[in-house]
């Protein structure tokens, strides 16, 4: 076994991180960007999640329950303190 799965998944990431590479910080709402950008943008946050489904599938690990274990595990690490929102 290889790990292409990996490396398709780093490629796509890699592919993101170019969209941002030149906007800076990055506003919520993406003001300012045109439809083709934002419609660009959701393809490759598609292929992201796709290739991140694939490959949680091929390394037999329950991505839904891992994520869930994760978000728990932070809560405790990081708990929310009076004066967040």
């Amino acid at each position: 076994h290889d790990n292409v799965g990996l490396l398709l998944f780093v490629g796509e990431v890699g592919e993101l991180s170019e969209i941002f590479q030149w906007k800076g910080e990055v506003p919520k709402g993406l003001p300012g960007w045109e439809e083709r950008e934002t419609e660009h943008l959701g393809e490759e946050l598609a292929d992201v999640l796709l290739y991140l489904v694939r490959l949680s599938d091929m390394c037999g690990v329950d991505l839904g329950k891992a994520a869930l274990r994760k978000i728990d595990l932070n809560a405790r690490k990081y708990p929310a303190g009076p004066g967040c929102r």
